[in-house]
């Protein structure tokens, strides 16, 4: 930096006060003052060979750092991170693009010798640095070129030296004919440090609780002294059996993506991971950003100047799947599911259920959602003020559209509210202010003869509000959505203001989840399926599909067994639904195709930027499918998400490969265990096929039902008497909804049959080994409920009531296994105790 003259005379007395006046001592008479000698003279030759050894180091070093890392886990492996998180992420349900997996694999690394060739660059730069010394400093030339005739003549020794210790040995033959090339087998691109896992959760007999019978309750037999025990951790809101699973899946995602994040060459997908994590984990640029990247979003918002641009910047949206107020998704016709549609269905609520708004129970969640409405609106930058004003409109167009919504127990069990096919004349007769051929037009479509425009009521409650509603109170609903949406991936202080009411007061969470684990959900629901080939890599191995195409292959012939046996079924509907069994797909471990990522756009910047540009490059994937032949090798799941299902367009279940950890599938268990554990839960999905929904699906796919009238009749009797049993089970002091879970109960009931017949084919005539002195059977029935085993926090369980189809788990762990006979049998129940079932009341599905 220049200095002025006052600084420089300052300077200048300093230095002279310093030196008394004299010239500063030089560098040989300073060291004899300090240390009693002269340094030394410069050494030539010594110079010469630290010069040498340089450049050899130069270039030897990094082709060390190039070998193959070795198979051996690291002698210190990092530390194992806390175990406090939420569970595994929702995957997108989109249709893709696909390839072949196999060309996903990575090539092999050449396997080429340290010194294999001469590295001319290290020889160019020798000579280079020889002839410039000489050009600058004559007097030094002749030991630089010495010494770059050295390197040379040493690194063409080293080239022969390598030629001759890696060459292919000579034979007569090889004069004659080329040598075959030789394949070496690929390396694994990611590799896992098993001591950064969970312990695998095994049954161990000790779990069982001996004061309670299994004839009383099951489910307390087996899982009591476990919920007795366990500790709820404050970041979490439920444990259980497929929470400690999602937990592991996570603790493996967390490696891939620490992996991909520092490749050299990451493939598009690696790269899509390694950039969310990168920018998820850098919570200093996080902090420092704040505000910022939201702002370009809130602008938008802000230039909104009347009905016509609301309408346009809400079409806009949908072409990066940001419109809070209803969905566009593309998926296979449910009457031609051979070809993809255009499906919109209902959204724009900030509660989990429609059903809580007028719920005058709801009353103190109501406030605190608007207070949360108050704070989320201050964070974006709104005065208080106006935040406090207008807190209240943005609930009432929320109670206006919730009062307009179809509720989740119609949801789940008519799934003909999502499928209403209207022409884009109609669709704008129902709504006048939603052209909807300009919507399509905005994702880049063209319109569509058809398209499906489910739950009518909510679209044209919709364009009521769009016309009467103020712009203002329109602008700050889109605001408070915006920046509730992007809170997450915002500073500390969005984060934790989105946390305290979607994880407090709606989930009943006591402390913020652990920064990966909440980065990793939200990689896992915009790019799971980024992720899904490296997992699959590490966590599926060939003897894991092996055998579980055996048990497949089991529940499978079973299945045909219980339907040859099904006594509500009359012979043509029983034909109609062996048609169904053979031609039903059960894929595991992970698709059979992965889809194809392009070029997305994220950097190492901005995590929310990151997050914006994966969510808007799924959509148009998704809609770019549009009219297009369905695709029968899409999953909704992706293999490291605990779940399975069956997509009845398509007559296909997958199970992904996170699910078949122990307990649910284990090498080394026996087979009991095994088929009462995946066994039932593959069994469940295919019994899914013959419930009510899947009653309406045939094997193509096709909706329409295909029982006979007396088949339905009869079909309808037993789901009636199940959902009226299901009715007087309580879960958490309250009645469970028999109605709202039967498909659910009825897959239970039907999977639990399908898998204890499968387990009795594949052990037929081998001797019941009686391991701990439990029957074979006594072990499969104790593998079903161990799958149940959970506990939650009170709100997690209300909220749980009100958006899942499941009954509570204990009452799961009961419920199918009351209606077996076997059971009784199995445990040697009598008359009377509570899993004893009257003849007349045990119910038999499958």
């Amino acid at each position: 930096m220049p200095i002025n003259a006052t600084q420089a005379r300052q300077q200048q007395g300093a230095y002279q006060r310093k030196h008394r006046g004299l010239a500063a001592p030089s560098h040989t008479a300073t060291c004899q003052q300090r240390y009693g000698r002269q340094p030394p003279g410069f050494n030539l030759q010594g110079a010469s060979n630290q010069l040498a050894l340089v450049l050899l180091l130069s270039t030897a070093l990094p082709a060390v750092a190039h070998r193959p890392a070795p198979a051996t886990p690291a002698a210190h492996p990092p530390p194992r991170p806390a175990s406090g998180w939420p569970p595994a992420a929702q995957a997108m349900d989109t249709g893709f693009e696909l390839r072949d997996m196999r060309a996903a694999a990575a090539p092999a690394a050449a396997h080429e010798p340290l010194l294999g060739s001469a590295p001319t660059a290290v020889v160019n730069l020798a000579t280079d640095a020889a002839l410039a010394t000489c050009l600058r400093h004559p007097r030094q030339c002749a030991p630089a070129v010495v010494t770059a005739a050295g390197v040379t003549a040493f690194w063409a020794a080293a080239a022969t030296a390598g030629y001759l210790l890696h060459r292919d040995p000579v034979t007569t033959d090889d004069v004659a004919e080329a040598p075959a090339p030789v394949t070496h087998p690929p390396l694994p691109r990611y590799r896992l440090d098993p001591q950064r896992l969970l312990p695998p959760m095994r049954f161990n007999v000790s779990d069982l609780e001996p004061d309670i019978s299994p004839c009383v309750s099951l489910g307390a037999h087996v899982n009591r002294r476990w919920e007795e025990t366990t500790t709820l951790q404050p970041s979490r809101t439920q444990l259980g059996t497929l929470d400690h699973l999602r937990t592991n899946a996570l603790l493996v995602c967390q490696q891939l993506a620490e992996q991909m994040a520092i490749e050299r060459t990451p493939d598009k997908p690696a790269k899509v991971i390694g950039d969310l994590w990168a920018t998820g984990m850098d919570e200093v640029g996080i902090e420092v950003a704040d505000r910022r990247p939201l702002q370009p979003a809130l602008e938008a918002i802000e230039a909104v100047r009347d009905t016509n641009a609301l309408i346009k910047y809400l079409f806009d949206a949908s072409r990066r799947d940001a419109n809070p107020l209803f969905t566009f998704t593309v998926r296979p016709d449910f009457e031609d599911p051979a070809t993809n549609i255009g499906y919109f269905a209902q959204s724009g609520l900030g509660l989990p259920s429609s059903e809580w708004y007028d719920d005058p129970q709801k009353g103190p969640l109501i406030d605190a959602y608007r207070a949360h409405v108050v704070e989320t609106l201050v964070l974006s930058g709104m005065p208080r003020s106006d935040a406090d004003r207008l807190a209240p409109e943005i609930l009432l167009i929320e109670r206006e559209l919730a009062a307009a919504s179809v509720p989740f127990s119609k949801l789940a069990t008519d799934i003909s509210v999502f499928h209403n096919i209207v022409t884009p004349e109609q669709a704008r007769q129902q709504t006048p202010n939603l052209d909807w051929r300009r919507f399509f037009h905005a994702q880049g479509l063209q319109p569509p003869a058809t398209f499906s425009l489910g739950m009518p009521t909510f679209f044209q409650k919709l364009d009521t509000l769009l016309r009467d509603t103020p712009l203002e109170t329109w602008k700050a609903y889109l605001r408070f959505h915006a920046t509730d949406d992007a809170a997450p991936c915002l500073s500390a202080a969005f984060v934790d203001t989105h946390d305290a009411f979607h994880g407090g007061v709606i989930k009943g969470r006591r402390s913020r989840v652990p920064r990966f684990a909440r980065i990793l959900g939200m990689i896992q629901q915009a790019a799971g399926d980024a992720m899904g080939p490296a997992y699959a890599q590490v966590a599926f191995p060939a003897d894991t599909a092996r055998s579980l195409k055996t048990i497949t292959q089991q529940l499978t012939s079973a299945l045909k067994n219980r339907i040859a046996q099904c006594d509500w079924m009359d012979a043509e509907t029983r034909e109609r639904a062996m048609q169904k069994a053979n031609t039903q797909r059960i894929e595991v471990g992970c698709p059979s195709q992965w889809p194809v990522w392009g070029d997305v756009g994220t950097g190492r910047t901005s995590f929310l930027e990151n997050m914006q540009a994966v969510r808007a490059h799924a959509q148009r994937r998704n809609v770019a499918q549009l009219g297009q032949p369905a695709d029968h090798h899409h999953w909704k799941l992706t293999p490291q998400t605990v779940n399975a299902y069956q997509d009845v367009s398509l007559n296909l279940i997958a199970i992904p490969a996170a699910l078949l950890q122990p307990p649910f599938h284990d090498a080394n268990a026996d087979a009991a265990l095994n088929y009462g554990g995946i066994g039932a839960i593959i069994g469940h999905e295919i019994a899914h096929g013959f419930d009510t929904v899947g009653t309406s699906f045939d094997e193509h796919g096709h909706g329409g039902d295909w029982l006979t009238p007396y088949s339905r009749q009869q079909f309808k009797a037993r789901a009636d008497q199940l959902a009226q049993q299901f009715n007087r089970y309580e879960g958490d002091g309250l009645a469970v909804d028999g109605k709202l879970t039967l498909d659910e109960n009825l897959a239970d009931l039907g999977g639990l049959s399908i898998a204890l017949q499968a387990m009795r084919q594949a052990t037929a005539g081998t001797p019941d080994p009686m391991i701990d002195g439990q029957t074979r059977e006594q072990r499969f029935f104790i593998a079903y409920a161990v799958a149940h085993r959970a506990i939650s926090t009170p709100q997690r369980a209300e909220l749980d009531r009100a958006i899942v189809a499941h009954p509570p788990e204990p009452v799961r762990a009961d419920g199918a296994p009351s209606n077996f006979p076997e059971f009784t049998e199995a445990f040697n129940c009598t008359a009377g105790m509570a899993m004893t079932r009257p003849a007349d009341q045990q119910i038999r599905f499958l």
